[in-house]
């Protein structure tokens, strides 16, 4: 990638009438999070390497901990890096008891310690019951089969890739991100590399068949940068895919109108705004088409579900999306709102809590039907040509 490393088709139907969260078989508020992992067959135990209440007490003193001073990152691609560079990777910038990326330090609003991490993975299997399971919409599987070239870009903790690596042998699955936070033992397919992808790529255009982007366009500073060099990699007949919530609360009945007080609508509006004096724009999803076809992408397609926030559906599917978005939301609060609000908006710690008093008990009050929209926009570089 860059200088430091290289190696609307239908909306579904609006969720059924919602329903007291006491008839759910799941103990809201008590379950642990290994038994919502459990109830979608999802091993949530290769998450823990570490203990997060050790890594805030670690990161209250300011110090890396011994795991990390320790970690093997044989097989990420780190070991190729000069020792400088590998320092600064291996090591972390820590806040309010929060841990964060320390190279590009900044360039990532959010925190990258075992408490994100646990949300990165939750948000994944959310994604996939909202999806029914698909992995990626765009018509991509034949070429995964027959030996393709695919980049996740903000990998997170790795998880898309290591599945999809799982899936398609044959296929070649790279994920970029900031943070070394992705597994050792990954399918031999699979490749992280820790590095900026707002940064320049020095790869050859015309290397992928398949560029994904997940929960991640948020956070991008120069989204039609990114479009353009997105564009020039992909191959003649690649696709590129972005997946993301659009975080602004929507309700289809009078549980929440704008005259009725709900906090977590003013959080989302105060991280937006957060996240804007910082560079980003939380919705950039909103208007993610119009973006990729002024940079030549042709024949956009969008599909768009409703996650819920909470488990008020009847549909047993979506009441498990809106478990697992509740439990990501509640467990984010802090490391969300953190940078945006306080370097962001210039709001104290002591400020920041007060609020998100009121935030905790909306989230999770059942009696607002609220969900976000999730977007699915992929298209593809049409020209059977490119000088």
């Amino acid at each position: 990638m860059s200088s430091h490393a290289i190696s609307t088709i239908q909306r579904e139907s609006s969720p059924s009438s919602p329903v007291s969260s006491t008839s759910t078989s799941i103990a809201v508020g008590s379950t642990p999070e290994e038994e919502l992992y459990a109830v979608t067959g999802h091993d949530f135990s290769r998450r823990h390497t570490g203990d997060a209440a050790d890594n805030a007490s670690t990161a209250a003193a300011g110090q890396p901990s011994d795991e990390l001073m320790g970690a093997d990152f044989t097989g990420t691609g780190m070991e190729h890096y000069p020792a400088s560079l590998t320092e600064s990777i291996r090591h972390h910038v820590y806040q309010g008891g929060l841990r964060y990326h320390a190279y590009r330090d900044g360039r990532y609003a959010f925190p990258n310690d075992e408490v994100e991490q646990n949300r990165d993975d939750m948000k994944h299997t959310m994604t996939l019951l909202l999806c029914r399971q698909k992995h990626f919409y765009a018509p991509v599987e034949q070429a995964l089969m027959n030996g393709g070239k695919v980049l996740d870009l903000g990998t997170g903790t790795g998880i898309w890739c290591t599945e999809m690596g799982d899936k398609y042998v044959g296929a070649e699955i790279i994920g970029l991100d900031l943070s070394a936070i992705q597994p050792e033992y990954v399918p031999e397919n699979v490749h992280f590399f820790v590095d900026d992808f707002e940064e320049e790529w020095v790869d050859a255009d015309n290397t992928y068949d398949f560029i994904h982007i997940r929960h991640t366009i948020h956070s991008v500073r120069n989204l039609e940068l990114l479009l353009q060099r997105a564009y020039s990699h992909l191959k003649p007949g690649g696709y590129l895919e972005v997946q993301e919530l659009h975080y602004s609360p929507h309700c289809d009945d009078a549980s929440v109108t704008p005259e009725i007080p709900y906090a977590f609508r003013d959080f989302m509006g105060f991280l937006d705004e957060g996240l804007r004096s910082m560079g980003c724009e939380l919705n950039a999803i909103v208007h993610m088409p119009d973006d990729m076809r002024r940079v030549g992408f042709e024949e956009v397609q969008v599909v768009q579900h409703k996650c819920p926030i909470g488990v008020w559906p009847k549909e047993h599917r979506l009441r498990l999306c809106g478990l697992f978005l509740r439990t990501a939301i509640m467990d984010g609060l802090k490391g969300l709102s953190t940078r945006p609000f306080g370097t962001g908006l210039g709001w104290t710690p002591l400020q920041i809590e007060m609020f998100l008093i009121e935030v905790r008990k909306h989230v999770m009050d059942s009696s607002f039907h609220t969900y976000f929209p999730f977007h699915v926009v992929w298209l593809f570089e049409m020209r059977l040509w490119r000088a």
